[in-house]
């Protein structure tokens, strides 16, 4: 069972009412320090028995007369239907009655006259159409549990405990207080504060052998070195600020009844160095990563993570580590964080990030904030637009902003499709405004130390782009710091990245909308269908070319369309109706992914919390 989502009301910062509806696998929590983002994970903790709503945690301005509730909505599996099957109320009766002839059968003659006794009655849960199991908890103090409120199927009130002991455990993870511990002994290698540990023996194999490795020999000797280079492999794969870590799993102690974990590093000559001695983001990354993996493989699918600023001292490279590393365990655990990092914010999926503000009336939730555009995210957390493009590590440069909706709305598609795997957050899209400023936006990011690939039209102005490009960014050109990427002949990203008829739907819709507006006027015996349909891909010009030239010849002014109009209205009409896409849009799609060495969100290496068995 999945957690769909949680009713709050009088929680702490949250006063009235608010429902946060969950994604199945990811969901994060945005928003500045104070909005109340960890007061929704400590509601959603309280679904465990032992975390109760204190007095404390009343909201302040909540009437006396009204309770303090958290409601929990989880969508039930197949195996749940399959235990609790619709004719519930027919078994329960069949039970009941079976029961009580039972009951007739063992009783002795008597001599009293005979009663007409009735089947016990059955009393059932409300049920709902949501296909949900929902708990409720009311109330403060030890008085207040969580009871059954809902059930998708009949199902008698008498098996409250037995649905009660399907709750998955709630944990939440703050940012480490204490250093990790990279020392450990068979006995204190179980216990909880070890939990670390626990997750290296699992990633490097060794969990299995933890009786016998706890003694050196040759054998536990050679062991510990497969241990420590697949350890190694696997970690420098997910940590991007330091590839070339040496991991080494060493005995240390009488008879080596003590293993140790220590790393070399390049950069600090002469001498091993222990995960404890490392920085703070070195530490949390590791922490969060391994204790994860311990928890996960323990007690696989029965547990809900919440992380209450995930991102605390790491880098921003380290937090795009982090978050692909949540992905792949998101398959098998639900996971819910708050960040007010633009580094741990999903682009894959927007529908994940959910903005958390403060108010008059208290904490209030966003859930839907990005489906037109980022600004509440970056109102939530003071960021300009013009910082957007410093977000991700790999640029494709293009002319215009249409450009830039047409290439990503075909990169959403394809990733919907599971016909390309590429991790959005890897990726700033950055338009030059006009062909005219290209050369100067090019030299402006290259003097910043990035790298580029720059994409231009198979057209004349693309020529002419080419040429200035090799002339003045000559060098970078030559050490790989700057690529150009030319569309085939004729060919403009509308014709490669969009589907033609939804491109002439919007750019119908853009000029009937200004027509409508009188802020346009087409030409006498003109119309608007007729114009359009001569809109398509043709030799000898591109279909962003042509846009302009039949575009402006329809109106009394003579002035084309604007492009991002058409962009905006194309990128909402294709986000749910995915129509077929250009075969050369693979083709391109996947040439960029290869010259900006994209990653997928998983990444194509093996993950922190992905246990490599002992026969690999």
């Amino acid at each position: 069972m999945r957690l769909s989502k949680v009713i709050i009301t009088g929680f702490r910062s949250i006063q009235k009412t608010e429902e946060v509806i969950l994604d199945p696998k990811i969901n994060i929590l945005i928003g500045a320090n104070d909005h109340g983002k960890t007061n929704i994970l400590y509601a959603i903790r309280c679904l465990n028995e032992d975390s109760p709503i204190t007095e404390d945690d009343r909201n302040w301005d909540l009437p006396s007369t009204d309770a303090v509730k958290v409601q929990w909505h989880f969508k039930v599996d197949q195996d749940f239907l399959d235990k609790y099957p619709q004719n519930e109320q027919e078994v329960g009766k069949e039970e009941a009655e079976k029961g009580l002839d039972e009951e007739k059968a063992s009783d002795l003659p008597t001599t009293e006259p005979a009663t007409e006794e009735t089947p016990h009655e059955i009393t059932y849960f409300a049920t709902n159409s949501d296909c949900e199991l929902i708990f409720y908890r009311e109330g403060v103090g030890e008085t207040s549990k969580v009871r059954v409120l809902n059930t998708p199927i009949k199902i008698s009130i008498e098996k409250e405990t037995e649905l009660l002991e399907l709750r998955p455990r709630v944990e939440i993870f703050e940012a480490p207080k204490t250093n990790l511990v990279d020392r450990v002994n068979l006995a204190q290698l179980i216990t909880p504060e070890f939990e670390f540990m626990q997750g290296i023996f699992m990633l490097a194999g060794l969990w299995e052998n933890r009786e016998t490795v706890f003694f050196e020999s040759d054998k536990t000797s050679k062991l510990l070195n497969e241990a420590s280079d697949k350890l190694t492999k696997i970690l420098n794969d997910k940590w991007n600020q330091g590839k070339n870590l040496t991991w080494k799993l060493i005995h240390v102690g009488t008879n080596g009844d003590h293993i140790e974990i220590k790393i070399q590093d390049p950069s600090v000559k002469g001498q091993y160095t222990r995960p404890s001695l490392r920085s703070s983001g070195f530490q949390t990354y590791f922490l969060i990563s391994m204790i994860i993996l311990a928890r996960t493989q323990n007690n696989k699918g029965k547990f809900i993570y919440l992380f209450d600023e995930p991102g605390t001292y790491l880098h921003p490279h380290a937090q795009l580590d982090l978050q692909r590393s949540f992905e792949l365990i998101a398959d098998d655990t639900q996971l819910i964080y708050t960040t007010h990092s633009l580094f741990l914010i999903s682009k894959n999926y927007p529908n994940r990030n959910k903005v958390i503000s403060k108010t008059d009336e208290g904490t209030k939730i966003d859930q839907k904030p990005f489906l037109k555009n980022w600004k509440s995210v970056r109102d939530s957390l003071g960021i300009l637009l013009s910082n957007n493009f410093l977000i991700a590590e790999k640029t494709l440069l293009t002319e215009g902003p249409s450009d830039v909706i047409y290439i990503l709305s075909a990169i959403k598609q394809m990733k919907a499709l599971q016909k390309v795997d590429i991790d959005l957050n890897d990726l700033s899209i950055v338009d030059a405004g006009s062909p005219d400023n290209y050369i100067a936006m090019a030299k402006l990011m290259l003097l910043e130390g990035r790298e580029i690939v720059a994409l231009l039209d198979g057209d004349k102005s693309g020529d002419d782009t080419e040429k200035k490009l090799k002339k003045v960014c000559e060098k970078e050109l030559k050490d790989k710091k700057f690529q150009i990427y030319k569309l085939p002949k004729d060919k403009s990203t509308e014709d490669i990245f969009t589907n033609q008829n939804s491109l002439r739907e919007s750019i119908k819709a853009t000029a009937e909308y200004l027509i409508k507006e009188e802020v346009r006027k087409l030409k006498e015996g003109v119309t608007t269908d007729q114009e359009i349909k001569k809109i398509k891909t043709t030799s000898g010009k591109t279909l962003g070319k042509l846009i302009d030239e039949i575009t402006a010849a329809m109106f009394t002014d003579e002035e084309k369309l604007s492009k991002l109009s058409i962009s905006l209205d194309y990128e909402d009409r294709v986000a749910t109706s995915q129509p077929e896409l250009p075969k050369e849009t693979q083709t391109s799609v996947e040439t960029l992914r290869t010259l900006l060495q994209l990653r997928g969100e998983k990444s194509a290496e093996k993950s922190v919390f992905e246990v490599v068995s002992n026969s690999e």
